[in-house]
C-alpha cells in the first residue's frame, strides 16, 4: 500500500507576505592596521580537532552499506511533512543577499580560504577562552580578509558564521549579531524557513518522526494498563516548542488513530516551557489550536517561561492526577539553566512528573562525541566540533536544493542562530554525556520498536538524495549524512 497522503490544511494567514529584504550596506574599509598581528602558537589539546579535514578532499566520506534494512514499497509507513498542517507560506523566497562583515575590506577576488585559516579559527576560540580578547580579535581580524562573507562551499560559509559567533564574545561596540529582532515579517520568513529546512533536510521530520513513534506507543501502553479504554487527556511537556511542527504532525497521528479505532480522540494538553512569550510562541500556539480544531481534535497549549525564575518556575506545570504525561528534552534547555544545579533540578521535576517516557531530541550534534562521559570541552574543541557538525547540515541541504534559494535562508535563519547560540553557551555544554546524565537521575533507556526503526528507514528511502544512513544503538536511533551524525533521539523511562 502506498503511503498515504494527509490532507493539506491551509493556514489561515494572519499576515501579509512580507516585501523583498533590504540588501545589507556595502562594506566599508577601515584604516589600515599598523602591523599585521601575531599568529600565536597553537594551543595544546589531547583532540586533533582538524583530523577529519586532513584528507585530500573537502567532501564528507560515504558510509559502508548496511543491508539490515529490507523494505518493499507496500511497507512504507504514512506520512505527513511537519508544516502541511498549521502554515501555509508564499513561496517563492524572495532573493537574499550573502552575509558580508561591513568592517572589512572585500577583496576581489576573495583570497583562498584553506586548513591553515581553520587552525586560526580554532587558536582564536582558544584565546576568547583564555580571556585574551586582544589576541583573538586580532586573529579574527585578519581572517576577515579570507571570510568576508558567507560564500563558498558549506564549511567556509559555516567558518564565516562561526568567526562572527566568536567577535559577538568579544567586548566590541559593534558585535555581530545572530538574527535581527524578529519583528512581524522577520517571524514570517523564519516560519518560511523552517518549512524549507524541513523541505530539504531529513533531519526535522527524522527527528519529529521518531518521537512521536516513541510518544504514541507509550500511551498506547498507558491506555492497555488502564483498562483498554482509550484515554481521554494527555499532558505533553515540551522544553522546546519552537514552531510547534512536531505537534502538528504528532495531531494528525492521533486524529487518524482514533478514526481508525472509531474511538474519540484523547484532549491533548501541551506545556511548553519557554525562556519567556513572544510573538513567535504565541502565533505557533494559535495555529496550532486551530489546526487541531480542524482535524476533530481539543488542543490546549499553555506557557511557563523560565527566562526569570528558572527552574522554580516549573512548579507553576499543572499535573493531573491520572493523566498520562511525556516529556520532551532537547540540548536547549540545559544550555539555558547552564549550571549543573538548576538542570539537576529540572530532572528531578521530570522525575516528579512520573512520565510514561521522556524523549531527548538531539539535532545539534552533541552526541557525536560518544555515549561516555567527559569533562566538559574546551571552547577550541567545541568550535571544532561545531563546523563539522553544521558544515554536515549545509551540505545536505545544499544536496537537496543545489542553487535553491531556499537554502540561503536555511543558513541565515536555522543554522546561523544554532551557531551563535552554541558559542555563546559552550560553557554549559555537557561533552555529549546525555545518556550519563539522565541515567544519574534515575532514567533508563528504552528500546525503539521495529515500527520506528522502519518509519526511519523508510524516510532515507524516500530521500531524494543519497547520503543519509540511519543506525540504531541502544535507547536511540542515529541519523547520519556521510558518515557525520546530524541528529539523534533516545527514549527513557523513569
Amino acid at each position: 500500500m502506498q503511503p498515504r497522503r494527509r490532507d493539506r490544511r491551509r493556514w489561515r494567514g494572519r499576515i501579509r507576505r512580507p516585501p523583498s529584504p533590504v540588501g545589507l550596506p556595502p562594506p566599508t574599509t577601515p584604516p589600515p592596521p599598523s602591523a599585521a598581528p601575531a599568529t600565536p602558537a597553537a594551543p595544546s589539546d589531547d583532540w586533533d580537532s582538524v583530523a577529519w579535514l586532513l584528507s585530500e578532499k573537502d567532501g564528507l566520506s560515504k558510509p559502508p552499506h548496511h543491508p539490515q534494512f529490507h523494505f518493499s514499497e507496500g511497507d512504507s509507513p504514512s506520512y505527513a511533512s511537519l508544516f502541511d498542517g498549521p502554515f501555509d507560506l508564499p513561496e517563492p523566497f524572495d532573493a537574499l543577499p550573502p552575509f558580508f562583515d561591513a568592517a572589512v575590506t572585500v577583496f576581489s577576488p576573495t583570497p583562498a580560504f584553506d586548513r591553515t585559516h581553520l587552525e586560526l579559527l580554532l587558536q582564536a576560540a582558544h584565546s576568547v577562552e583564555s580571556s585574551d580578547f586582544a589576541t583573538a580579535h586580532a586573529i579574527l581580524a585578519r581572517l576577515n580578509q579570507y571570510l568576508p562573507a558567507s560564500a563558498g562551499s558549506p564549511l567556509q560559509r559555516v567558518a564565516f558564521h562561526f568567526k562572527e559567533a566568536l567577535l559577538a564574545l568579544l567586548p566590541l561596540p559593534d558585535r555581530p549579531a545572530a538574527e535581527p529582532p524578529l519583528s512581524v515579517v522577520e517571524i514570517v520568513r523564519r516560519i518560511s524557513a523552517s518549512k524549507a529546512f524541513s523541505d530539504l533536510s531529513l533531519v526535522p521530520q527524522f527527528a519529529s518522526f521518531t518521537a512521536n513513534q516513541i510518544l504514541l506507543e507509550a500511551l498506547d501502553a498507558a491506555a492497555a494498563a488502564s483498562g483498554g479504554g482509550g484515554l481521554s487527556s494527555v499532558h505533553l511537556i515540551d522544553f522546546e516548542i519552537g514552531l510547534g511542527g512536531q505537534w502538528s504532525s504528532f495531531a494528525q497521528d492521533v486524529a487518524a488513530r482514533s478514526r481508525a479505532a472509531r474511538a474519540p480522540p484523547p484532549r491533548l494538553r501541551i506545556t511548553a516551557v519557554v525562556t519567556e512569550e513572544t510573538q513567535e510562541t504565541a502565533l505557533a500556539a494559535e495555529n496550532l489550536r486551530d489546526f487541531a480544531g480542524g482535524l476533530g481534535l481539543r488542543l490546549a497549549v499553555d506557557f511557563v517561561s523560565v527566562g526569570g525564575l528558572g527552574t522554580l518556575a516549573l512548579s507553576g506545570i499543572r499535573l493531573a492526577l491520572g493523566e498520562p504525561v511525556a516529556v520532551v528534552l532537547t540540548p536547549a534547555i540545559f544550555r539555558l539553566l547552564g549550571a549543573p544545579e538548576p538542570s539537576a533540578a529540572l530532572l528531578r521535576f521530570v522525575r516528579r512528573a512520573s512520565p510514561r517516557v521522556v524523549v531527548f531530541i538531539d539535532t545539534e550534534g552533541s552526541c557525536s562525541s560518544g555515549a561516555a562521559a567527559a569533562p566538559l570541552p574546551s571552547l577550541r574543541r567545541s568550535v571544532a566540533g561545531g563546523i563539522e557538525h553544521y558544515a554536515a547540515v549545509l551540505e545536505s541541504v545544499e544536496a537537496a536544493g543545489p542553487g535553491d534559494e531556499r537554502v540561503r535562508w536555511v543558513e541565515r535563519t536555522v543554522v546561523r542562530p544554532r551557531i551563535f547560540s552554541a558559542v555563546g553557551s559552550w560553557g554549559s555544554d555537557r561533552g555529549g554525556g546525555w545518556r550519563e546524565t539522565l541515567a544519574g537521575a534515575g532514567m533508563a533507556p528504552t528500546e525503539f520498536s521495529e515500527f520506528a526503526e522502519s518509519q526511519a528507514e523508510w524516510l532515507v528511502r524516500r530521500s531524494p538524495v543519497d547520503g543519509y544512513h540511519v543506525a540504531r544503538g541502544e535507547g536511540s536511533m542515529v541519523l547520519s549524512w556521510r558518515g557525520k551524525e546530524l541528529a539523534a533521539t533516545s527514549a527513557f523511562r523513569c
